[in-house]
């Protein structure tokens, strides 16, 4: 299957795939296009992708600082126990990688991917995260062009198992940590509300990923975890459903962004405490 690199606005990302091959094609919209093989059902879908690292640079090219205080702190990874834990704090750590590599931020660059190499390694996805990567990381730590290609390239690696071994439970999983993730870093880069600020503009379009990632969830084997995660992203889907109601020349209102980042933020929170 063929990989359309399309990008939205994000997620991240490290997420929704097929991974056999990558082809960057720019669109009118920026959307990422993905069709997914669900293993269980044998059914092709198409799935929009959230793309962090393309997100990240929107944001950058936005004038929006680097923030590492808004992070997910390495030392509460020997917090997540359960498999679901971890993958879906292996897509919240990858989508932070995205985040430090975008801004040129080498050591922050180095610890996050070591600390993802550690999850790939209990979650038996060790594809993208060996010795030899490890070794490139630090040979590169002062070339930002090296250190893109590298986090891309062991990200894809992941994919690419994760297609290949029919592992959708996993990758659903890093697919929610990732999306959550890039949302919640995408609310931290606004400093005050204005519905004309590009940010605020790209954050609505997230409505569409969303959908599809939902969508997905709820055709893979869930665990109670993921049906909780499921019912807390169709509350937020009922709020970004609202923006629909609002006149032709209100994108979104402040009252709006408020709920839709506190939604945002509770279950970012509740993922990575």
């Amino acid at each position: 299957m063929e990989m359309k690199h399309l990008f939205v606005i994000f997620i991240s990302i490290p997420l929704f795939f097929s991974c056999k091959n990558q082809s960057s094609e720019a669109t009118s919209n920026n959307d990422s296009l993905h069709e997914v093989k669900n293993d269980s059902t044998g059914v092709n879908s198409k799935i929009k992708l959230p793309s962090p690292v393309e997100f990240y640079l929107f944001i950058r090219e936005s004038k929006a600082q680097f923030n590492a205080e808004v992070l997910n702190k390495l030392e509460r990874s020997s917090n997540y126990i359960t498999s679901t834990q971890k993958a879906i704090n292996f897509g919240v750590y990858a989508s932070d990688l995205a985040y430090c590599t975008v801004y040129e931020q080498q050591q922050e660059t180095n610890n996050y991917f070591k600390t993802l190499k550690n999850f790939a390694g209990e979650l038996g996805v060790n594809d993208g995260y060996d010795k030899t990567i490890i070794t490139r990381i630090d040979k590169n730590l002062n070339n930002s062009d090296s250190l893109y290609q590298i986090t891309n390239d062991s990200y894809w690696k992941v994919c690419n198992y994760l297609e290949d071994n029919k592992k959708s439970t996993i990758l659903g999983s890093i697919l929610l940590g990732g999306w959550i993730e890039s949302l919640f870093l995408g609310f931290h880069s606004v400093e005050t509300f204005n519905q004309d600020n590009p940010i605020v503009q790209r954050i609505t379009e997230q409505r569409y990923l969303l959908d599809n990632l939902l969508d997905y969830l709820k055709t893979v084997q869930k665990s109670k975890e993921i049906n909780s995660y499921i019912v807390k992203l169709t509350d937020l889907q009922a709020s970004f459903v609202k923006l629909a109601s609002n006149p032709t020349n209100i994108l979104i209102t402040k009252e709006q962004y408020y709920e839709l980042s506190q939604k945002v933020f509770s279950i970012r929170n509740d993922i990575t405490k």
